[in-house]
């Protein structure tokens, strides 16, 4: 499973100055999560992402910070803008309704593979994402999202990076580090 990287933010519906949207454009960053404004008490929270290329998705993690639903959904950036993006991860829940009220277990970890995706958008390629997090059941509290970490379901043979400085070899490497599944 080769990582991919998230290039940009395209939109969002809000962020805390202090915690904005572009900490999750680096999964291994220290620079903290990306939380709604203090002042938004919409209890809903998106981001548009774009990926370097477009690929199957093979694993999503992440890391929640509040939110007690998420859903994921994907398309391409050369749809037109009023074309509606496709559920990858129907909404799925991230903390109960009482840990959400008592502001319990706010940071997880959730880690999900191409068996929790829709089928049909599993196998196709994707280069943008969207994700809405909510927390209907407190409106006192920001919520967001600590981390986001795509992998395709690629191996790195399918999707070559070459290092210019390497040497020229006619048989590709079977040698594979870190694919395993959780």
């Amino acid at each position: 499973m080769a990582p991919v990287k998230i290039s940009h933010v395209v939109s969002f519906s809000s962020q805390d100055p202090r915690y904005p949207v572009e900490n999750l454009l680096n999964p291994d960053s220290q620079r903290g999560p990306w939380l709604s404004c203090p002042q938004d008490k919409s209890g809903q929270l998106k981001v548009e992402l774009q990926l370097e290329r477009a690929v199957p998705i093979g694993y999503i993690d992440i890391g929640n910070c509040g939110c007690a639903f998420l859903q994921i959904d994907v398309g391409r950036s050369s749809w037109s803008l009023d074309r509606p993006f496709v559920t990858l991860l129907p909404a799925t829940m991230l903390m109960s309704p009482a840990d959400s009220k008592q502001g319990k277990n706010r940071s997880g970890v959730r880690m999900f593979k191409d068996d929790d995706f829709l089928a049909p958008t599993s196998s196709e390629s994707w280069d943008r994402l969207r994700l809405t997090c909510s927390q209907p059941f407190t409106r006192n509290q920001s919520f967001g999202l600590a981390f986001l970490r795509v992998c395709s379901s690629l191996d790195s043979s399918d999707d070559p990076v070459v290092d210019p400085s390497a040497p020229v070899s006619s048989v590709p490497s079977q040698e594979h580090q870190g694919n395993f599944r959780a």
